[in-house]
């Protein structure tokens, strides 16, 4: 650290010259100056080595010696720029009128002024009594620091200025002989006497205004018509090069002091509306020039939102979603401020900045950042290449995981309230990027949209699908079905083909319907077991063979019937018969509990029938036909 000092102390002595320790090292940094002032106090304690080095940039021991701290000594400064503002007084009569670029012997008074009232008046807020500095301040000028406005202490200076020169203040005449300026402030003063404080009665009272004059004052300010219309073509000039009126005080225009001029209309302009008379012919014509040439907000912010305005109308975009990023610092500042408080403006703020495109949904909209950006890429990559965003949660695209992202904005857009810059930008991208139903029915509407025109034909997975969205139709949502619809799917559009034929062939009677006629007379069931024999005839497999299926189990027209767990349909003319024969009520059961009676069928040859095979078949005639198997 010591020598990184060092090293700044070298080559500053290199640059600018000497150090000059006895002046305590004025052309130097506060940082450098203290480190420089801090070598020389202890430079005894010093290595040689350091010694050798602060030697080689002009501090020896002699020089250490005589060095003087960095730091000036507050009292002394205070009084040498005490000693300014006295000579400033001794000229100009007093100290208001010291602005902020005001340099008195070298000395920027003006700004040390500033700092001063504002010290003061902190001062006060704290013990209740003036500084000691504003004490000495005061002998200078009493009204060095008004509790009123500086500009008021001014226009009364000048007054005050004007009656030392010998006139009159003539109120009642209208002050005949002063400035259009200063007139219209006396007459303003007259006009408000009784709402100024007593300190301002006081001055009045030293230029000749008492209350008694103030009454009598002329109503209107001298300023007659041709000097409106002199400064009303100033006006109409300034207007047309910078666009607005809400000038600043200070602002002079061709010669002519602007700002000031319009600041007195202004008052005027106010008291009308606050007596409740009609606007003047003057504020009229102000008006028709700039219609916000007095907003009831600050000039300062009319200024703003006109420069930013101008660009706008020059073509700049006002991109709220990126922070405004195509403007400079200062403005992007001021609208992320106006965008943070927008509930708390004007009506007539907000309709200025909608003009400029931050409305009310942009100014709630979240803007999007670096992380953001980045996925929105890979979103519309995506989307591009699979014509949907509505991905599974494992989705990753080019190493971003786009799902997992996606999933977390269909969250985030359930809980906000308010829209999201980045949600809009999804919304753009994929209109159904976050359905109200399942994500897979948006991907399988998205297969069957992109599947249309293939040369080969739509898919079997896709037609089972459609299939499938006719059969739910009346279940499916109005979006759902204005898709489908577009797709050209809709009720009575379906395929013939893919429909599931029902067969309308009348088989005729199998030859085992009187066996089962005769098995159901004597054991009231017609379940046996497939060995089951009656008479030579196996019913067991015929009853097996005709038991009516589910029709939730019936097989679709894409299903290949298992020769292990599929039968073919029951005949209906041959269920009728049997059911004709089956019992209506279900057989009682045993009063005690016990093995249930062994049917007559189930013989050795029933339960092993390896050991005795049952007998053939008996064929049936030829021109008797079974129903396929």
């Amino acid at each position: 650290m010591w020598q990184r000092s060092y090293y700044e102390a070298r080559d500053h002595a290199r640059a600018r010259g000497g150090l000059r320790p006895e002046h305590g090292f004025p052309a130097t940094s506060f940082g450098l100056g203290e480190w420089l002032y801090n070598q020389c106090t202890g430079y005894d304690d010093l290595h040689p080595g350091q010694q050798r080095l602060l030697s080689d940039i002009g501090l020896t021991r002699d020089s250490a010696r005589a060095a003087r701290p960095r730091r000036k000594h507050m009292a002394t400064h205070f009084q040498n720029v005490l000693a300014c503002a006295r000579a400033f007084a001794d000229t100009h009569g007093t100290l208001v009128n010291a602005t902020a670029d005001t340099v008195q012997d070298g000395l920027k008074l003006g700004q040390w002024l500033s700092n001063q009232r504002s010290k003061d008046r902190a001062h006060q807020l704290r013990y209740g009594t003036p500084s000691s500095r504003a004490l000495a301040l005061s002998a200078i000028d009493p009204w060095w620091n008004p509790p009123w406005a500086l500009e008021w202490q001014r226009s009364w200076h000048q007054a005050h200025t004007h009656v030392q020169a010998g006139h009159a203040l003539e109120a009642a005449a209208g002050f005949p002989g002063t400035a259009s300026a200063l007139a219209a402030w006396l007459t303003t003063q007259c006009a408000q006497y009784d709402t100024l404080q007593p300190g301002q009665h006081d001055l009045l009272a030293l230029i000749g205004i008492t209350e008694d004059q103030a009454r009598g004052a002329a109503a209107r300010p001298a300023e007659n018509e041709a000097d409106f219309a002199t400064a009303l073509g100033y006006a109409r000039s300034y207007h047309a090069t910078h666009g607005t009126l809400a000038t600043a005080t200070e602002t002079v225009h061709d010669g002519f002091q602007l700002g000031r001029w319009l600041r007195r209309q202004r008052q005027h302009a106010r008291d009308h509306a606050h007596r409740g008379t009609p606007p003047s012919a003057r504020t009229k014509a102000l008006t028709a020039i700039d219609p916000w040439w007095c907003p009831p907000w600050n000039l300062a912010w009319q200024r703003a939102w006109q420069h930013i305005h101008d660009q706008v109308q020059a073509g700049h975009r006002l991109d709220a979603d990126h922070h405004f990023r195509s403007f400079a610092p200062a403005q992007r500042t001021w609208l992320r401020k106006q965008r943070n408080h927008y509930d708390d403006l004007h009506p007539d703020q907000q309709r200025l900045l909608a003009g400029i495109g931050l409305t009310r949904d942009s100014a709630r909209t979240r803007p999007l950042n670096p992380y953001a950006e980045t996925a929105l890429a890979h979103a519309r990559a995506y989307a591009a290449l699979h014509h949907t965003l509505a991905v599974a949660y494992s989705t990753v695209h080019d190493g971003f995981p786009l799902g997992r992202w996606l999933n977390d904005q269909r969250q985030q857009a359930l809980r906000e309230t308010t829209p999201s810059a980045r949600h809009q930008a999804l919304t753009a991208i994929d209109p159904w990027w976050n359905p109200p139903w399942d994500l897979a029915w948006q991907r399988a509407c998205t297969r069957a949209c992109t599947t249309q025109t293939r040369p080969h034909g739509v898919p079997a997975d896709v037609r089972t699908w459609v299939r499938a969205q006719h059969a739910a139709w009346d279940l499916l949502r109005p979006e759902q079905q204005k898709l489908l619809t577009g797709l050209g799917i809709a009720p009575g559009t379906a395929d013939a083909a893919g429909q599931r034929r029902r067969s309308s062939r009348v088989y005729p009677l199998s030859p085992g319907l009187a066996h089962a006629r005769a098995y159901a007379a004597v054991h009231s069931h017609l379940s046996p077991s497939a060995d089951t024999h009656h008479d030579s005839f196996p019913p067991g497999p015929l009853a097996g063979t005709n038991t009516p299926q589910s029709p939730a189990r019936t097989p679709g027209p894409h299903h290949q019937p298992s020769p292990h767990r599929d039968r073919p349909v029951v005949e209906p003319t041959l269920a009728q018969h049997l059911a004709t024969h089956l019992p209506t009520s279900p057989i009682d059961p045993p009063l005690r509990p016990g093995p249930l009676p062994r049917p007559p069928a189930m013989d050795r040859a029933a339960t092993h029938p390896l050991e005795h095979p049952p007998p053939p078949a008996a064929t049936p005639p030829h021109h008797h036909r079974h129903p396929p198997q």
